[in-house]
């Protein structure tokens, strides 16, 4: 092995030993801090394949890794719980045609104040409202509320007992009234969901008719928790005008049937109805048209 230092003078030998001695001791002290480091769990991910393998270091390693597992799972569980209740409400709000106007509302209410107290907690609570809202519709819909059905005597009980609010028509499948009655009912079931809407043949129901003293047809038997509660026996109080007692708009049926609790609905006013035609908005429902002769009076039932 030749002499670094040969062929130089004494002086330089000199300096360049004393730049050696310099630098190993440099490279000495580095190793030293990098063992040290290492050796106390200290170490970084920089050294790839050629890291160090120590006790320490791997058990600071693997704790970093199972931080880092954690936290992805808590992350990754975030998201899917909000993609599903945000999946769910939408569900919930596209059921019928008057979910777009509850999430419009909805996104109104986000956009309200957000600096006074106060206006947060009615926010709040007009949100949890509005969510319980769709709960309850959810859960009634669920047990056949919003579509206008067909039930039999045998379904009766089962029917009338499990909602709250119950419209049970009792009906003769030759009557003419009873068309009238179905029809108005068929547009109005949809919309108020907050009542079951049902109907049955009074010919095939014997004992239920002798139960409820039914004796005149249509009549429309209103129920609050399988009881009772009122009846609208033929068109009593529907007609506007006595010489056409089958023309009248849905809207004078809803009103009777929110009179008894089981719907909500106000008739709009005259100056409301204005508004609404100014506005292009038909009020829901229509007046009863057919080519077919009606009867004069209720049909009586024996």
């Amino acid at each position: 092995m030749s002499n670094p230092f040969e062929g130089m003078g004494d002086d330089e030998k000199e300096y360049q030993k004393v730049v050696s001695d310099n630098v190993n001791k440099r490279m000495e002290g580095a190793m030293n801090d990098l063992k040290n480091k290492y050796s106390e769990g200290r170490g970084g991910d920089d050294m790839g394949d050629n890291g160090p393998t120590g006790d320490a270091y791997q058990k600071h390693q693997a704790m970093q890794k199972k931080r880092a597992d954690t936290a992805r799972q808590a992350k990754n569980a975030s998201k899917k719980a909000e993609a599903d209740m945000i999946k769910a409400q939408r569900e919930n709000m596209a059921s019928n045609n008057q979910d777009e106007e509850s999430e419009d509302e909805y996104d109104d209410l986000l956009d309200e104040l957000d600096a006074d107290p106060e206006m947060e907690a009615l926010r709040a609570k007009r949100i949890s409202n509005m969510r319980q809202q769709q709960m309850d519709r959810a859960e009634n819909i669920a047990k056949g509320h919003g579509t206008y059905r067909l039930i039999t005597q045998d379904e009766f009980l089962d029917q009338v007992t499990t909602s709250k609010w119950v419209a049970l028509h009792f009906f003769h499948k030759e009557f003419e009234r009873c068309k009238i009655m179905d029809h108005h009912l068929q547009l109005i079931a949809p919309v108020h969901v907050e009542c079951k809407f049902i109907n049955i043949d009074a010919e095939k129901c014997p004992f239920f008719v002798q139960k409820l003293q039914v004796k005149t047809l249509p009549t429309l038997v209103i129920f609050c928790d399988g009881v009772v509660v009122d009846r609208l026996t033929g068109f009593q109080e529907m007609a506007v005008d006595p010489l056409e007692p089958d023309k009248w708009h849905t809207s004078r049926l809803q009103a009777w049937i929110a009179s008894t609790g089981a719907i909500k609905f106000a008739m709009p006013t005259e100056e409301i109805r204005k508004e609404m035609e100014k506005m292009g908005i038909t009020p829901r429902g229509t007046i009863w048209s057919t080519k077919h002769a009606h009867a004069d009076e209720d049909e009586e039932f024996d």
